[in-house]
């Protein structure tokens, strides 16, 4: 990976349950696929399945916020990649931007993940595991150069008129 790029996460498409009444992808299947991106990028950082059922540890999702720049129908091909904006010992805050097949943006999502265990009383705030935090201090390291995105952080407003 060169020091300037996103981590491709996933590849899909759009099926036919997920269009809406007017044919375009619905909002809740961006969702669903940003979703199953970060699904993906646990496994990147060393929280696949069988990390979560040795360890416990798994991510809770914060918050996450969609954002919409172009329909998608059905077959579109799409592709996910993240952008690990910052982290912490026990969070990350990722920018997930989706593509369609040539390249043009489609919607971002940026969330906010903590790092929990598993734990007999019930999940709870935990620390990085060590591969955890390694990978993540290496993709941190490799997407330095990258421009923060101008909509990350944001959040929702009306835009007025002067």
């Amino acid at each position: 990976m060169r020091h300037d790029s996103v981590l491709p996460v996933l590849g899909t498409a759009v099926i036919g349950e997920w269009l809406d009444y007017n044919g375009h992808m619905n909002d809740a299947a961006y969702a669903i696929v940003f979703s199953r991106s970060v699904d993906a990028l646990m496994d990147r950082i060393g929280l696949d399945s069988a990390a979560r059922k040795r360890t416990g540890q798994s991510l809770f999702t914060l918050q996450m916020m969609l954002h919409y720049f172009k329909e998608a129908k059905e077959g579109d091909a799409l592709a996910v990649s993240c952008h690990l904006l910052e982290h912490d010992d026990k969070r990350m805050r990722v920018w997930l931007v989706m593509t369609g097949a040539g390249g043009e943006r489609l919607a971002a999502s940026e969330q906010l993940l903590l790092s929990v265990a598993q734990t007999e009383e019930g999940p709870r705030a935990a620390p990085w595991s060590f591969e955890s935090h390694a990978a993540l201090e290496a993709l941190a390291k490799v997407q330095a150069a990258l421009p923060h995105p101008p909509e990350a952080g944001a959040g929702v407003a009306l835009k007025r008129k002067p």
